[in-house]
Order: C-alpha cells, then sequence, then structure tokens
C-alpha cells in the first residue's frame, strides 16, 4: 500500500509530538526556574489551603526532579517538618540543604541574609531536639561518659607524677573495719582479679591500668554501674581518681 506524502507527514508529526512530550518535564526543568515549576506553585498552593501533607509531598517530588538542587523546596520542606511534623532532625537536614546551596551563589545582601535567617532556623531546631526524650537520654550517657573519661585521665596522670618521681603506685590496705576483707587481705596467697570473701561477697583485686567504668563492665557486663561500687567502698576509695593497683574493692 503506498504512503501519500500528506500520510508521511502526518505520521512524523506525530512521532516529534510523542518525542517532545516525553521531554517536556525535563525541558521545563532546564527552562523554568524553581519557583515558577507547576510542581512548586501547586506546593504552594497546597500549604496555603493548611494541606501540609500534601504540600510536603510535592515539595519533596521537585527535590527529587532537580536532582537535589531546589533550595526553596528544601527551605519549605524544612519549615513543615519543624512547625508542623514535631521533626527536627528533618528540618535541620533540609535547611543545611538550603545553606549548601545557596552557598554557591554570588554574594549579595540578599543571599547573605536569607543564609542568616535560616542559621537562626537551625539554631531552633536544635533547641527543640534538645528538649526530646531521646535527646535528654543522649545527653545523660554523653555526660556520664564524659565524666568517666575525665576520672581516668585524672588517674593516668597521678600515675604519671608518681613513675616520674621514681616511686611506685602507692598499694592500698585492706579495709580495717571490714573483718571480711581483713580475712581476705592478711591471707599469704595473692588474690585473683575476681575472689570470693567469706559470707560469699565477691572482691576484685585492681590491676594495672583499671578503672571503675572498665571493672563495672567486666564484672556486671555493664560499665554504667561503676558508681555502685564507689559507693561500696568509700572508706578505701574517697573518689573514683584515687584508684590504685592492688586495692581490693567489693563488688556488691
Amino acid at each position: 500500500m503506498m504512503r501519500t506524502p500528506f500520510a508521511s507527514k502526518l505520521i512524523f508529526a506525530l512521532l516529534v509530538g510523542l518525542a517532545l512530550s516525553s521531554c517536556s518535564e525535563r525541558v521545563s526543568l532546564d527552562v523554568l526556574s524553581e519557583t515558577e515549576d507547576p510542581v512548586y506553585r501547586r506546593a504552594k498552593d497546597l500549604l496555603a489551603r493548611n494541606l501540609e501533607k500534601e504540600a510536603l509531598s510535592n515539595f519533596t517530588k521537585l527535590i527529587a526532579m532537580r536532582d537535589g538542587n531546589a533550595p526553596e523546596s528544601h527551605l519549605e520542606a524544612g519549615l513543615i517538618f519543624l512547625n508542623h511534623r514535631d521533626d527536627p532532625i528533618s528540618a535541620i537536614y533540609h535547611f543545611k540543604r538550603y545553606q549548601a546551596i545557596k552557598g554557591r551563589d554570588p554574594e549579595t545582601p540578599q543571599r547573605n541574609a536569607s543564609i542568616e535567617r535560616v542559621e537562626g532556623l537551625i539554631k531552633t531546631a536544635k533547641k527543640e531536639w534538645i528538649a526530646t526524650d531521646d535527646a535528654k537520654e543522649y545527653r545523660i550517657r554523653l555526660l556520664g561518659t564524659i565524666e568517666q573519661l575525665q576520672s581516668e585521665n585524672q588517674a593516668l596522670k597521678e600515675q604519671l607524677a608518681e613513675i616520674r618521681r621514681g616511686a611506685a603506685p602507692a598499694v592500698s590496705q585492706a579495709p580495717q573495719a571490714d573483718d571480711q576483707l581483713r580475712e581476705v587481705a592478711t591471707r599469704n596467697e595473692p588474690l585473683r582479679p575476681a575472689a570470693t570473701a567469706p559470707g560469699g561477697r565477691r572482691v576484685y583485686v585492681v590491676q594495672e591500668r583499671d578503672s571503675l567504668y572498665k571493672i563495672s563492665r567486666e564484672m556486671y557486663g555493664n560499665p554504667n554501674r561503676w558508681r555502685e561500687i564507689l559507693e561500696a567502698n568509700r572508706n578505701v576509695l574517697p573518689s573514683e581518681s584515687q584508684l590504685q593497683p592492688g586495692m581490693s574493692l567489693i563488688i556488691p
């Protein structure tokens, strides 16, 4: 069957139309600015109607379409996470992405003011995160770790000072107030790092480079119980920084 010139032109026009329609979205990304993009405008409209969930979906869609290069959408997404979703961590992520992208623009007063404004939003988000239960638990664990590291550092300093003075670290005697420990301490045979005193009470003999944190981890499988050991041995160990090799400690 012979095709007429008109039919051939029509088929060609249809093929060209299909090709152009398939590329229209990518072309629009290349030509339109972010705030002119229909997806961005739709997201802003949804946000104006208090449809935050739908607006967030469109902002994140545009971010993906533009391979992350959508600072205004990052900013809007961050504001939704901060003000409507109680998710300050996600908000901080989007605010920092905004700063990183805008930071590549030429420096102008307007650009600097926008970055400074977002820095204020990041500080607000961090304050909200600090008030969460997760942050409180993290802060408690962090403070405990810092306290233990300070204690170990002080003990190391004291041992180093002893070495520099040419004297071995002093060995603490068994506590005189505790009859059971005195009986164990006066035996001729040396105690193992963990021994059992009369009455079933455990005794630990401090070794070189030990710390209460390390002893707690070894004896309980939990390093955070070191304060229990300290309280049980106040008569020979007034503070954790005074821990010395050779001390006999009750393990409660």
